[in-house]
């Protein structure tokens, strides 16, 4: 572990006062607030009757709640809760109160919320349980002065403050929208220009349902088209059922949420489609399902279940303009746009944060000045060779063995790729990547190059640079097996075969697939959003600097889909 100078490590049995929930069994009488949690999150809106007038876990202003419990693979393991004031809490047996004898209980807060030590014990098999005893082993630092505390912390309020605010605007957009569907989609308003009676009809008289097939037999990783399933994308096929806009509804399971989709598609067997008639606009067709009370139509007892005769005889009444059709659809289209454009400002602003943690909570980046910060100088312990070095010179001596490892004097190793190899050894390593940002050859750490490993490799002759018409290319320098005595002495060397095994005839543009990928996949698994080809190219298009990645060849569909499935290979059990 790497612990910058003037902080410490603590462990958080030393650090706390803890004490369990309890059953809501054991809870009545008068109605009050209590923290209840899921697969998903903590929630501090249920209401439960208690037995008595005293609070079976009393929560107070700074305390920290804790998700103790969780479903295989599940979202909540690990999330904490922050009580922001005094308040009459009642915590069921899943969660757990830490009390913080702490001088900043807000940035315990931050160090703890989802920590990975946590996160170790979820196997992805057996339910997760985590024990006190495990919670109270868990270790981590700390700034220890306490103007450093409160600068990392009140930093991290304010993004936070910024991403609840962008919350609550996406909640109020959602909720115009929700009001203007209710209006547009039943004739209650109409818009300038239109009049009449709307008809009504079944929906057959509109469309016709189509089965979905079992994918199996045309699934291919590379296809063109994609194989949709309630939850998203599930794969690619040559094949397509249908080739015109559409309207999708579950048939088995999720049949509660229509899908809108346009381009050539398949659907599995759970999820059916629809061909709508030329007359028909068919995004207006899915703003009127999207009001359809779905779940009145379930004709099952357990799972829930759809029939394709009895969607087809769903009365409704329809617009015989097929302007007006257009007309409300295009306003509902653009409410969801910009919707849409609000929702990648607020991921963008969550993966804001979450570069700030990596960076504020490890000490890289320093908000308060030390007398010893201009050494630029860490502790090293755990593992780690006895004289003191920075994440700096570790990222050189790395470099080094990836020289030593990747160059020839037929292919000329460039920074691009040096830098690719450099962020997926560190991936394969779990180490910190923050340094890495999305720049147009991203990921990329401009500190590597300028002012970290990079220049310090070549000024102690691990590596030397050459300067041509291609750019600068790197070899091995008059010192390298310095460099690589320190590779062995850290038990490295199993990191830089595990890249040559893995790379070592691959080209630089698949690198740059690879390693972007996964940043992608990275980001969208921290923030609990559903891994798909549509997502990480969402993600992509809205960084600045990537969105022209979308452009290159090597950035197609199926190119995208095979890295998902290599970078689930390389890093299994993160994603």
């Amino acid at each position: 572990m790497v612990v910058p100078i003037g902080w410490k490590i603590e462990e958080l049995g030393n650090e706390i006062e803890f004490q369990n929930g309890v059953a809501h069994e054991n809870i009545i009488k008068e109605y009050g607030k209590y923290i209840v949690a899921n697969s998903k999150f903590i929630s501090t809106e249920g209401k439960i009757k208690k037995y008595s007038d005293v609070c079976m876990t009393p929560c107070y202003a700074n305390d920290i709640l804790m998700v103790m419990s969780d479903v295989p693979n599940g979202r909540a393991i690990g999330k904490c809760f922050f009580v922001e004031a005094e308040d009459r809490y009642t915590l069921n047996q899943r969660i757990c109160r830490m009390r913080s004898y702490f001088d900043n209980a807000k940035l315990l807060y931050y160090v703890l919320n989802r920590n990975r030590y946590f996160l170790s014990f979820d196997d992805g098999v057996k339910q997760t349980n985590l024990r006190k005893e495990d919670i109270l082993r868990c270790s981590f630092i700390l700034p220890k002065d306490i103007e450093e505390q409160n600068a990392i912390s009140g930093a991290l309020s304010d993004i936070d403050n910024l991403i609840i605010s962008l919350r609550k605007l996406i909640d109020k957009k959602e909720d115009i929208k929700q009001g203007a569907m209710q209006e547009l989609l039943t004739g209650k308003r109409r818009l300038t220009g239109f009049s009449g009676e709307w008809v009504k009809c079944v929906v057959k008289d509109i469309l016709s349902v189509g089965h979905g097939q079992v994918q199996h037999s045309i699934e291919n990783e590379f296809g063109h088209y994609p194989i949709l399933a309630t939850g998203g994308c599930i794969g690619y096929t040559d094949e397509f059922l249908w080739d015109e806009p559409s309207v999708l509804i579950g048939r088995k399971g999720t049949i509660d949420k229509p899908q809108y989709v346009e381009t050539p598609f398949w659907t599995i067997d759970t999820l059916f489609y629809t061909k709508i008639k030329k007359e028909y606009i068919a995004k207006f067709v899915y703003y009127k399902f999207c009001l359809i009370d779905w779940l009145k139509y379930n004709e099952a007892s357990g799972v829930p279940s759809l029939n394709a005769n009895v969607i087809e005889n769903i009365e409704i009444a329809m617009p015989t303009n097929i302007k007006e059709q257009q007309a409300i659809a295009q306003i509902l289209s653009d409410m969801d746009k910009e919707i849409e454009q609000l929702e990648k400002k607020l991921a963008k602003y969550q993966q804001i944060k979450q570069g700030m943690m990596q960076e504020l909570l490890t000490g890289h980046i320093r908000l308060v000045e030390t007398e010893k910060q201009g050494q630029d100088k860490m502790q090293i312990i755990n593992g780690r060779p006895s004289q003191n070095h920075n994440q700096h010179f570790d990222d050189a001596v790395m470099i080094a063995g990836i020289v030593n490892a990747f160059y020839s004097d037929k292919y000329p190793l460039g920074r691009k790729k040096i830098q690719k190899l450099l962020y997926l050894l560190r991936r394969k390593e779990q180490a910190d990547v923050s340094a890495f940002h999305k720049k147009v050859a991203g990921p990329y750490a401009d500190t590597v190059r300028y002012k970290g490993g990079e220049p310090i490799a070549k000024k102690n002759k691990y590596i030397q640079e050459a300067k041509g018409k291609m750019g600068s290319s790197f070899s091995k320098g008059e010192n390298i097996q310095r460099a690589l005595a320190y590779l062995k002495e850290w038990n490295k060397q199993q990191d830089i075969e595990w890249l040559i095994t893995e790379f070592r005839y691959t080209k630089v543009d698949e690198l740059e697939l690879l390693a972007t990928i996964d940043m992608a996949m990275c980001d969208l698994s921290k923030e609990e959003i559903p891994i798909t080809v549509q997502t990480i190219k969402d993600l992509i298009q809205s960084a600045k600097e990537w969105k022209d990645k979308l452009k290159k060849t090597y950035f197609s569909d199926s190119d995208i889909q095979r890295a998902i499935v290599k970078c689930r290979e390389m890093f299994k059990g993160v994603f």
